[in-house]
């Protein structure tokens, strides 16, 4: 069998691209975690996609594992062969496909190093915000395959967070594409849970990358401190001003000398660095630099410096981001460990790696993200030394586990890999393993790709589901018509009790009791805010109404993050973040009219201040939800980082419940700005109004929310320092000079319109309320033709800088079969968040629907939630 599949390999691969001798082994036997080895059978060296396809399909017959591998900077173990395995080496793989300045995005193969896409972007004025230390040599195939971060995480999110869409071969040979051009999405967040799957789920052949302006303006700030302690109090003074620094890092006094000794930063001697860096339009990086600098000095620092021009500001990264090689100096051997813990704790987590760094006798050089709370202790030790590398190792172990006792993470951005598999277990339960287990069992029934990470080869049995607390009681039944919207009320389906059982559970052991007691379909929805999307199936059916799970569990203004039981109102949410100067960026939908978390997350409702921070998945952190088999299932982690296990929280944004009940979410928030305006723009005719968004898309403006009314009216919001607003106005306007000289007009919204105009395109309030409202995920070049083909259909935006269609129009059967048409001859897809129809989905099928299958056959193998969402819709 083996001597046909070489044959096979031979076949596909010259002598020079096939390596099987020793000596061409080697170089592949470990990633950049060296102190594990293993010589894989064979090594190929995949120049096309076919090529890659072609292989995976050989390796599903002959049953041969693979590990992918792009540049071996994995540093859990994440891309160590397997013995008698094959590794696909996809550096050749290293084609920019397309950058596309007027969407924001570039299309890349999988061998495409990180800092490349910046600079092939550079021409256009844009750049890709991920930067892992490793960004000169890693690849975005394997930045994506771990959900890599970065020293600027807390304001850019990880690489999930600037993933449009993937191509990808499955385990079995078979290919795959998830996701689409738009940053908006239509059903379940495919690309979220494959982003992060660490190779289980296959291999990425081609990824789409969100783009961003480049900052047009930096501050880079260098204090140095006594101790660690000092350093991390100065953090919390940034914290607690309100600031949203790009990037707050912290070095020790031995990671500074290494780093020092190695490229020359030129940092001053000292026991801890605290590097803060702001960027963004040079008037709003001014009236926050003068704050920042008053703020740190306040802290008394030992030294301080700021970063006289882009020659310094690179040389004081240099030093950051060359640390963990540089420690090498000091020390024959190292371990780079990677753990989270909340940001307020910080300072007891050094404390502790402290201490147990001399417990054990060794050194620990440490190097942080302190804006997320990230660690990454560099423990020293000789392996010639008897002994040292069993003491390293253990520390590291430990560490891991501090990090999980304090409510953090047992990796931020490196991934579990074969390193971190035993610690899984300890972070998650049993029941939340078992849901992974089954999505990689699903998806990869045969374990071909990259075996032995993630998980412990022997898998625990899958345990019986979650019992009920002590005490709970079934779920309560309300009497017919009881509370809620009323049958038949703003386009509600009118159903007979005998159709439709409605019930109200109080805690998430009663959603978990009622599940598993289930025998027919299962329905789940909050307050009714979007009831095009509570269309009910025929037969019996359970509706579980979110409602009386209301109540937020946890809120740590200081660490940015909140935690919220799934029936809680948004507007209360909201509520209780503005009291602390907080917000949700992404201005969820009908917050106003009661919309829920659940809801919001289900449906993948944001609004305007999607454009500037993204969506519902970038700040979605952690769910608790109930799978099909009763199960009570958390996924994420409740700090603002974490790569740990299969990213269940994004596979539930825009799911509509298809995998069950969600009954928890922890958020991640923002600092609000002090201040907003907002100019309206007259372009005239939609081709001019197309044209200044795409300028104004590409120009290295903070736009906080870009909408537009066809034809030819553009609002554009600007948020920041009072202070900076008029200056940034007047600049914005210098910018507009082309167009106000071919006629367009603009003027600058009173408090009062602003604030209202926001609340309409939030709450759509704009759009009749006896008509139909679709929501429909598309990229701004769908928008001329699109526009021109809905014709007379009501009212309609187009938002968050045209990556969304908000449309009303006549509720009709005829209407909803024309639309439908017209965005499937588009590739397009929406959802009726009002109206009637067989099914909340109308336009072209949804992408990935055999990916989709495999995922919903994991978490709901009996099909309980099935009506939810169907993977094809229909017109």
């Amino acid at each position: 069998m083996v001597a046909r599949f070489d044959r096979e390999l031979s076949r596909l691969y010259p002598e020079s691209r096939l390596l099987t001798r020793a000596v061409q082994l080697a170089p592949y036997e470990s990633d950049a975690l060296t102190g594990f080895r293993v010589r894989p059978h064979a090594v190929v060296l995949a120049e096309t996609v076919d090529e890659v396809v072609a292989t995976v399909r050989l390796c599903a017959r002959f049953a041969v594992p693979f590990v992918a591998r792009g540049s071996g900077t994995s540093l859990s173990g994440g891309s160590l062969p397997v013995a008698g395995g094959l590794v696909i080496a996809l550096n050749r793989l290293n084609r920019i496909l397309r950058i596309d300045p007027d969407q924001r995005l570039a299309v890349v193969e999988p061998g495409v190093i990180n800092l490349a896409v910046s600079a092939a972007a550079a021409a256009h004025g844009l750049y890709y915000a991920p930067d892992p230390s490793s960004q000169s040599i890693c690849t975005i195939g394997g930045n994506a395959a771990f959900n890599s971060g970065g020293a600027h995480c807390l304001r850019y999110g990880m690489t999930s967070n600037h993933v449009l869409a993937i191509r990808a071969v499955l385990p079995d040979g078979e290919v795959v594409t998830l996701g689409s051009e738009s940053s908006e999405s239509i059903g379940p967040d495919l690309v979220g849970l494959f982003v992060g799957s660490e190779g289980l789920f296959g291999i990425a052949l081609e990824l789409t990358l969100r783009l961003l302006p480049r900052p047009a303006c930096y501050f880079t700030l260098l204090a140095a401190y006594p101790s660690l302690e000092r350093a991390g109090q100065a953090v919390s003074a940034v914290v607690s001003a309100g600031m949203l620094p790009s990037a707050m890092e912290i070095m020790d006094r031995l990671a500074i000398e290494a780093a020092e000794a190695a490229v020359g930063a030129g940092y001053p001697s000292s026991a801890a660095l605290l590097i803060v860096e702001l960027e963004g339009e040079p008037a709003e990086v001014g009236a926050q630099s003068r704050r920042l600098e008053k703020l740190m000095r306040d802290t008394a620092p030992d030294e301080l410096r700021i970063a006289a021009d882009g020659a310094e500001r690179e040389r004081i990264w240099k030093g950051r981001k060359g640390a963990f090689s540089a420690v090498g100096r000091l020390s024959p051997d190292y371990i780079v460990q990677d753990g989270v813990v909340p940001r307020s704790r910080l300072g007891e987590a050094l404390a502790e790696v402290e201490r147990l760094g001399a417990a054990t006798g060794l050194r620990v050089a440490n190097v942080f993200h302190a804006g997320d709370g990230n660690l990454h202790p560099l423990i020293l030790y000789d392996g010639r030394v008897s002994g040292e590398l069993e003491r390293a190792e253990h520390l590291a172990g430990e560490i891991l586990r501090m990090c999980i006792r304090l409510g953090g993470s047992i990796t931020g951005e490196h991934g579990v890999g074969i390193e971190k598999r035993a610690f899984l277990a300890e972070m998650f339960g049993p029941d939340d393993i078992a849901a992974m287990r089954r999505l990689r069992a699903s998806i990869d029934p045969t374990g071909l790709a990259n075996p032995g990470k993630m998980f412990l080869p022997s898998a625990p049995a899958a345990g019986a589901p979650k019992a009920s607390a002590p005490g709970a009681g079934a779920p309560k039944a309300s009497p017919p018509g009881s509370g809620g919207p009323a049958p038949g009320a703003a386009g509600e389906p009118v159903v007979s009790p005998t159709e439709a059982r409605v019930v109200r559970p109080e805690s998430a052991d009663e959603v978990a009791a009622l599940v598993r007691k289930s025998r027919g379909a299962i329905r789940v929805r909050g307050a009714g805010t979007k009831p095009g999307l509570a269309t009910l199936p025929e037969g019996a059916v359970t509706m579980i109404e979110t409602t009386a799970l209301s109540g937020i569990t946890e809120y740590q203004p200081s660490e940015y993050t909140v935690t919220v039981k799934a029936g809680t109102p948004i507007r209360e949410l909201a509520t209780a973040l503005a009291a602390e100067g907080q917000f949700l960026p992404f201005d969820p939908l009908l917050a106003g009219a009661g919309a829920t978390v659940g809801g919001t997350i289900a449906a993948a409702t944001s609004g305007p201040g999607r454009l500037a921070y993204g969506g519902v998945r970038d700040f979605l952190l952690a769910v608790t939800f109930v799978d099909g088999t009763g199960a009570l299932v958390r996924g994420g982690s409740q700090v603002v980082k974490n790569a740990a296990g299969f990213d269940l929280p994004k596979l539930m944004v825009g799911a509509l419940g298809r995998y069950g009940p969600i009954v928890e979410a922890t958020w991640k928030v923002f600092p609000r700005a002090e201040a907003s305006t907002t100019l309206e723009i007259e372009a005239g005719a939609l081709e001019a109004a197309l044209a200044l968004s795409a300028r104004l898309l590409r120009a290295p403006f903070d736009v906080a929310a870009l909408d537009l009314r066809p034809p030819g009216t553009l609002w554009a919001r600007l948020a920041g320092t009072a202070e900076a607003l008029p200056d940034r106005v007047a600049q914005l306007q210098r910018f507009l000079a082309p167009e106000l000289e071919a006629g367009a007009t603009w003027r600058e919204l009173e408090v009062a319109a602003e604030r209202a105009l926001w609340e309409s395109h939030r709450e759509l309030t704009w759009a009749p309320p006896e008509a139909a409202l679709w929501k429909v995920a598309l990229a701004p070049r769908a928008i001329r033709s699109l526009d021109e083909a809905v014709g007379g259909t009501g009212p309609r935006r187009y938002s968050g800088g045209g990556q969304q269609l908000l449309m009303a129009g006549e509720d009709s059967a005829a209407e909803r079969l024309r639309l439908g048409a017209i965005l499937a001859e588009r590739g397009l897809r929406g959802l009726a968040l009002r109206g009637r129809g067989p099914s909340p989905w109308i336009g072209a099928p949804l992408p990935g629907a055999l990916f989709e299958r495999r995922v919903s056959r994991a978490l709901d193998p009996q099909g309980r939630f099935g009506t939810n969402g169907p993977p094809a819709p229909v017109p």
